[in-house]
């Protein structure tokens, strides 16, 4: 078994990827024996199924083909009735009706049969694909939250996640490393994870931020004008000509976007800040290209690192490859920032940074303020964290399997590339926090990322504003407290538009100014609240996802049934009920 990781690229190619390939088979293999599907019984069915669908779609595609053709035969009778009575008189119209009625008659006939054998077929289909599900039914009921945990926990032992964002572990942040975990209040929390990475806590979260971009809008006015010309015969002529204006303007226009990215809390190098991007010499090959541009890069570090005036204390590093490709120019502690990447550090960093095989290679941002560490790898934005149980469900567990072993590879080398940064960094795993996470009452209840994540798990739809035409970032805070459950207060915010025309003065070929008209929309900011209540289930991570849909409301806590909640409003993710209130 493997500890530390100071070598995460190696130990990536050489064990850790691997070992989760086996350990996500055998975790997808241990299920399917607990659940007890058969198997071979599920092929059998499934073969069915897909030759069921397969003369479906044949059927369709006949039924199609003579609906056609009877409409051919409709539009050719109606061409004909046309042209007689265009020639000849109107008795004649009956040549074309007593060819079209037999062949009409037969046609409907032919297309009704081939309707009843679609219907047939298709409701054969539906009842082939029922004993699918039915025969997976016992595999599919046993997905549940941390799957995802379990198995990367496995993989990389000195990784351990929790099973929701709990108070505790925000706080532990708070305490050790001064984090206040606000990001603002255009940012909304959709999934998040939190755990230790080494004795010290992290945080991997996906966020749906906003902000106010532009939008330009385009309009247009068709224009003409006359102009009198000699022609070729020395007359006069005149001639009508034609334009098109075109206008744009820029306006205001709301943009969201989604992040994933991780926090990690070390005491190391307390004072230490600095940040750094993805840089574009990274992905260059080992040419002369590439020397060339590194030189010069280097060449401006010695420069800066000679620049002893206005404060500047940067000192270039005796590695000056890590140094232009790592970029960290902005660093205010030289002292710790050795300390931190000491040469194995910047060997493997540097290692990280012009992988193109195995990982991902320099995707990421990397900024540290004290003790807190923030890296967003840009490979992970497209990465599903969620692990949502009813993702992995199927009637077909062939397909079950190999999207069951393709997500959480995916998961892990993603998740995996995206710590390696910190893996990289040695003094990290040596050093570990000296306070342990806090054990009373308050810090086993949710903390309020996981109570976005949990609005947002209910959906924007659900406290949107009814005018409002955008996405919504959901914000929560805590309502009140009462039988161990907290009322979350959920205000969404977005905005309504209203319809816009600003008219843009264009000169025309006509020697004129017009007025061109744009149509744009024009935002306004909207809020709607509404109340939820969240409550920790008894048996975190052991309650089956089922339980708070089964139709027992005695399985509920006393606070939902309280308030008149039935179980099959109440959502159990990650060992936590929740459920929106009535307005």
């Amino acid at each position: 078994m493997i500890d530390d990781v100071h070598e995460p690229l190696g130990q990536f190619a050489s064990h850790f990827k691997a070992a989760h390939v086996e350990h996500t088979s055998d975790f997808f293999e241990d299920l399917v024996r607990r659940s007890g599907v058969d198997e071979n019984a599920n092929i059998q069915t499934v073969r069915e199924l897909r030759e069921l669908e397969q003369r479906t779609a044949g059927e369709g595609s006949s039924n199609k083909g003579w609906r056609i053709l009877r409409g051919f035969a409709i539009a050719c009778a109606l061409l004909g009735a046309l042209y007689i009575l265009a020639y000849y008189s109107w008795p004649w119209l009956a040549l074309p009706a007593i060819l079209l009625l037999p062949a009409m008659l037969w046609l409907n006939r032919v297309i009704n049969d081939s309707d009843a054998q679609l219907k047939r077929l298709r409701d054969a289909c539906d009842a082939k694909r029922a004993v699918a599900w039915s025969q997976m039914a016992p595999l599919n009921r046993l997905y549940d939250w941390d799957i995802v945990a379990k198995l990367v926990q496995k993989t990389v032992p000195r990784i351990a996640f929790d099973a929701y964002f709990s108070n505790g572990r925000m706080q532990e942040l708070r305490n050790s490393s001064g984090w206040s975990g606000q990001l603002g209040e255009d940012h909304s929390i959709v999934f998040s994870h939190s755990g230790v990475l080494n004795g010290n806590p992290f945080i991997l979260a996906r966020t749906l931020s906003h902000w106010m971009g532009s939008k330009t809008y385009h309009g247009s006015l068709q224009i003409s004008w006359t102009e009198q010309h000699l022609n070729a015969q020395g007359k006069w002529e005149t001639r009508t000509r034609h334009e098109t204006l075109n206008a744009s303007i820029e306006r205001p226009f709301p943009e969201y976007e989604n992040r994933t990215f991780i926090v990690y809390g070390n005491e190391a190098a307390p004072d230490l800040v600095f940040s750094r991007n993805p840089s574009t010499l990274s992905s260059l090959d080992d040419g002369l290209f590439y020397r060339w541009r590194k030189n010069r890069a280097i060449k401006k570090l010695e420069a800066k690192s000679r620049d002893v005036g206005d404060g500047n204390t940067f000192t270039v590093m005796s590695n000056r490859e890590f140094d232009a490709l790592f970029a960290a120019t902005d660093r205010n502690h030289e002292v710790q920032f050795r300390l931190l990447f000491t040469p194995l550090a910047q060997q493997e960093m540097l290692k990280l940074l012009k992988d193109d095989a195995i990982g991902f290679g320099d995707t990421f941002v990397f900024e540290k303020t004290g003790m807190i560490n923030m890296v967003e790898a840009g490979h992970m934005r497209q990465t599903d964290i969620g692990g949502e149980p009813w993702k992995f469900h199927a009637y077909e567990l062939a397909h079950a399997r190999a999207f069951f072993n393709g997500y959480h590879n995916d998961f892990f080398k993603s998740f995996y590339f995206g710590i390696a940064p910190l893996l990289a960094i040695p003094l990290y795993q040596q050093h570990r926090p000296h306070a342990d996470i806090y054990r009373d009452t308050y810090s086993h209840q949710p903390c309020f990322w996981e109570h976005e994540s949990i609005a947002n798990y209910h959906g924007e739809a659900v406290f949107r504003h009814p005018e409002c035409v955008t996405r919504s970032i959901l914000k929560t805070a805590i309502h009140g407290e009462a039988d161990g459950a907290q009322t979350v207060r959920v205000t969404a915010s977005g905005f309504r538009s209203v319809k816009r025309v600003h008219y843009v003065s264009v000169h025309g070929g006509d020697g004129r100014s017009h007025r061109v008209p744009v149509h744009w929309d024009e935002y306004f900011d909207v809020e709607n609240s509404a109340d939820m209540l969240v409550r920790e289930a008894a048996a975190p991570g052991q309650v089956a996802d089922e339980a708070a849909a089964d139709g027992n409301n005695g399985a509920l806590p006393p606070a939902f049934s309280g308030h008149g909640i039935d179980a099959g409003k109440t959502v159990l993710r990650r060992s936590v009920f929740s459920a929106v209130l009535p307005g």
